[in-house]
């Protein structure tokens, strides 16, 4: 498949890039900085260079694409409005180009999907990353609301370690049950190819955990 990723040069979104090549996938990239993308010389990696919050740009990276995976992160800008100054441009842009399949990186604790989250979790949102949690929930509501082949995926807190495959997947909405834990961004990246090249989660919000 061809894939557009958003955030390839970020560490969810490398590994989404490394995890797509091995498995066959040819990628576009929409990067600010060819420079920080590793796989910039490889033949099977197309390098658009713009920005997330340009719907012409996000649109010539995705035009050809099979589906189109925002990676995009905050880094430890805790006070980022990257997701709701993105999701504007990402939707228009999925549009025009004709792509049906969007899958948006969230987490849990976006909006009201704080309710699931540990207490432990969402006290620690609630102090440090309140405006970025509220902006990211503004975001996938935007997203939901469109008419595109969407998923949300909303993992609990994020590590480095390897790919273990054990990962768990859970609706939103299908419990009220509290979860925390946390889930490597190698995980994190086969949830989100997944999603993106099967008709797996459409149309739902997913927290990911193990």
């Amino acid at each position: 498949m061809q894939l557009t990723v958003l955030g390839a040069t970020g560490p969810t979104g490398q590994q989404v890039v490394k995890q797509a090549l091995a498995a066959g996938h040819r990628i576009t990239a929409l990067v600010r900085d060819p420079a920080r993308l590793p796989q910039r010389e490889d033949e099977r990696v197309t390098v658009v260079v713009g920005d997330a919050t340009s719907r012409a740009d996000v649109e010539k990276a995705t035009r050809g694409s099979d589906a189109l995976i925002s990676a995009l992160g905050p880094g430890k800008d805790f006070k980022s409005t990257l997701a709701s100054q993105s999701a504007g441009p990402v939707l228009e842009a999925a549009a025009a180009a004709g792509v049906q399949r969007l899958i948006w990186l969230s987490a849990l604790g976006a909006g009201a999907s704080g309710r699931r989250q540990s207490r432990i979790q969402a006290s620690a949102s609630k102090l440090l990353m309140s405006k970025l949690m509220a902006d990211k929930g503004t975001a996938d509501d935007a997203i939901a609301r469109s008419g595109l082949a969407w998923t949300i995926a909303m993992p609990v807190m994020l590590g480095n370690g390897a790919a273990t495959g054990t990962y768990k997947a859970l609706p939103l909405d299908s419990g009220t049950t509290r979860i925390g834990g946390k889930i490597s961004r190698a995980d994190l990246a086969d949830a989100l190819l997944t999603a993106a090249t099967t008709t797996q989660w459409t149309r739902q919000r997913i927290i990911l955990t193990h």
